[in-house]
């Protein structure tokens, strides 16, 4: 199983797309934070105008804590499309040139080449939060300094600098469990073609619908919002809150690793089946 796992993530690093995920991160993360360290108050000042009149804020908004924070709205909508590109043809981009047949006559279960993969794309998932963490923070340290996080989140709460850090690690953890569902589902569609832009797009697509429903719900689809993983994604933000729900994280927790039990379980079930004829 070693074995096997070191090959799978020797072959993610010869791919070049393992890289445009860390490429576009590292990209999104210059724009932004040299944009606000460029406009900065300008555009605090716009975001807080209707406040002003209200409270009275002294000191700094702009930090390292407050440009982690924005930067972790980043997991719901890009992170995702990165982690497709690299675990949507983990099964069928092998299948489609020939390499998975030749895997196969090898000593090794399906079982096991299935699970070496699945865990190779999820640490290629683990190694692109921990860089969206990395270099948030570190440039945004060095740009601006540490200082209070100010969160606009159903309404306005202000977190002393020495009460952040823990909850950007489980900021950070829920995320990651976010993504993890996204490369299972990835994975999972991969073992059902041989074609490698179909679970790519495919995941894509179910990605988009689900967060098209959970945004604009109607009252008829309500009762099984809960139930959707999609809904879930947002759960990390629940750790900027005063008064945290934890009820709420701990069934978004839950959720979310019964989908990806559940679709590696049918991945799995169907690459035992799959028939490999090229």
């Amino acid at each position: 199983m070693r074995t096997l796992l070191k090959t799978e993530l020797y072959k993610i690093t010869k791919r070049p797309r393992t890289y445009i995920g860390f490429g576009a991160i590292l990209i999104i993360v210059l724009a932004l934070e040299f944009a606000f360290y460029a406009e900065g108050d300008t555009l605090i000042g716009l975001a807080v105008q209707n406040l002003e009149s209200v409270f009275r804020l002294e000191g700094k908004i702009i930090s390292v804590n407050f440009l982690t924070y924005m930067l972790l709205n980043v997991l719901i909508i890009h992170v995702p499309i990165l982690i497709c590109l690299v675990t949507g043809d983990i099964i069928s981009g092998e299948a489609a040139n020939g390499s998975l047949r030749l895997l196969l006559q090898r000593p090794y279960s399906r079982f096991k080449i299935y699970m070496a993969k699945w865990l190779a794309g999820s640490i290629y998932t683990l190694a692109l939060i921990l860089f969206l963490a990395l270099t948030s923070y570190l440039l945004g340290y060095a740009l601006f300094g540490d200082g209070d996080l100010l969160v606009f989140r159903r309404g306005v709460h202000v977190f002393e600098a020495a009460d952040v850090p823990w909850r950007f690690v489980c900021a950070f953890g829920m995320g990651t469990l976010s993504m993890l569902v996204v490369a299972s589902l990835s994975i999972m569609i991969s073992s059902f073609t041989s074609n490698s832009i179909g679970p790519i797009v495919g995941t894509i697509a179910i990605l988009i619908v689900l967060n098209i429903i959970s945004t604009v719900a109607v009252n008829v689809i309500q009762p099984v919002l809960p139930y959707i993983f999609t809904t879930h994604f947002v759960k990390w933000q629940y750790f900027f809150e005063t008064e945290i729900e934890w009820s709420a994280i701990y069934t978004g927790m839950a959720v979310q690793i019964g989908y990806i039990i559940l679709f590696t379980t049918i991945g799995l079930v169907n690459f035992k089946r799959k028939d490999i004829l090229t």
